[in-house]
């Protein structure tokens, strides 16, 4: 059976590396902020074209961090997308501000500027553009309204656009390194990356109980930490990382050419995604998913239902939002990943046209 991700099949591929690296690390004695973390916050500080890196416990938690880091709280809105990882809403929501909804553009399926505009009010704080699927937001339109800027990169270890890569164009940018993310940890683990010093301090005392010293809290902080061992497997996965997205991108390339023609939406181009998910959109997609199941192909759905229509947020109020409601009942992720071999996307390929071929 085809396999949807490849954390597995990394882990074989770079069993050396990464077990001398923990080894190292193991040995060393020191696991919580140390000179690996260190190394590591550089590095993909530099990688993004970001001058700082803080590395934290978790995706979540690099949005919420930022969002603290620049006083983000009650009695303030920030805009967000109607189509995301409820992360990237429940960060705002954590803080005790106002989640708005945004709705999507019909064809890169990303935050939409026209709608960003229409949702501006005098208790506007911030906007947390999402890379969905590794595709570019339209930063460039969105940095016009101009209130401050948080990426959510999640999804986009190393996607590029006209405006620059992803993770270099907002005040902040929180970047997940989960498993499944094309840069991933074999953990929870994720990243702030700024250029703004005064942010990039603020962040670092957040992260740890608010000191800048030990057990001189100056701040109200929380215990939010990269440790050490993630960040050592990060640093060996980090030197494959664009590899790994050329090899993404070609495969993204003959499914966009293989499936031409046929009755399905594909997600516009709006920059140089890293792929992190390939999707189609269709209205059969529970037939279509249960007849790639049938071929022993695995998909998933990502994401089935809208921000504004999730309990969790159900106080704030609903949004308008009639192209996330049409993405999130029509979407559907298909096999993407580094180690997918030629043979294996043909099969994808042509299990899709047999379906709508009978169809």
């Amino acid at each position: 059976m085809l396999e949807f991700n490849d954390v597995r099949l990394q882990y074989e591929q770079l069993k050396t590396e990464i077990d001398a690296a923990v080894t190292q690390v193991l040995a060393g004695g020191r696991y919580i902020l140390g000179k690996t973390v260190q190394s590591f916050e550089e590095d993909f500080a530099r990688y993004c074209g970001a001058t700082s890196g803080i590395g934290v416990a978790s995706g979540t938690d690099a949005l919420k961090i930022g969002l603290a880091a620049l006083e983000i709280g009650p009695g303030d809105e920030v805009l967000v997308p109607a189509v995301s990882a409820p992360a990237t809403a429940m960060a705002v929501a954590l803080l005790r501000a106002k989640p708005v909804f945004v709705d999507i553009r019909p064809d890169d399926f990303t935050m939409d500027p026209a709608e960003a505009v229409r949702k501006l009010s005098p208790r506007t704080r911030a906007i947390i553009p999402v890379h969905l699927y590794g595709m570019p937001a339209h930063l460039a339109e969105l940095a016009r309204l101009g209130i401050l800027m948080i990426e959510d990169a999640a999804q986009a270890h190393g996607s590029v656009a006209e405006w620059g890569r992803c993770g270099s164009s907002g005040i902040a940018a929180a970047f997940s390194f989960y498993p499944t993310k094309n840069l991933g940890a074999y953990g929870d683990a994720g990243m702030l990356v700024t250029s703004n010093p005064d942010i990039a301090e603020r962040a670092r005392m957040l992260r740890n109980y608010g000191q800048r010293t030990n057990y001189i809290s100056e701040i109200r902080g929380e215990n939010s930490r990269l440790d050490e061992i993630q960040a050592a497997i990060l640093n060996v996965k980090l030197k494959r990382l664009d590899l790994w997205n050329r090899r993404r991108r070609e495969i993204a390339a003959v499914y966009r050419r293989d499936l031409a023609g046929l009755p399905i939406g594909l997600q516009t181009e709006s920059g140089d995604s890293n792929y992190h998910l390939f999707v189609v959109t269709t209205p059969h997609r529970e037939a279509l998913q249960r007849h790639l199941a049938s071929s022993g192909i695995p998909s998933l759905v990502h994401y089935p239902v809208p921000l504004p229509r999730q309990k969790a947020f159900a106080e704030f109020e609903p949004a308008e939002c009639p192209n996330a409601d049409r993405l999130c009942g029509e979407v559907l992720s298909l096999p993407i990943h580094a180690s997918l071999k030629d043979a294996e996307v043909q099969t994808v390929i042509h299990s899709i046209r047999e379906f709508f071929e009978d169809n």
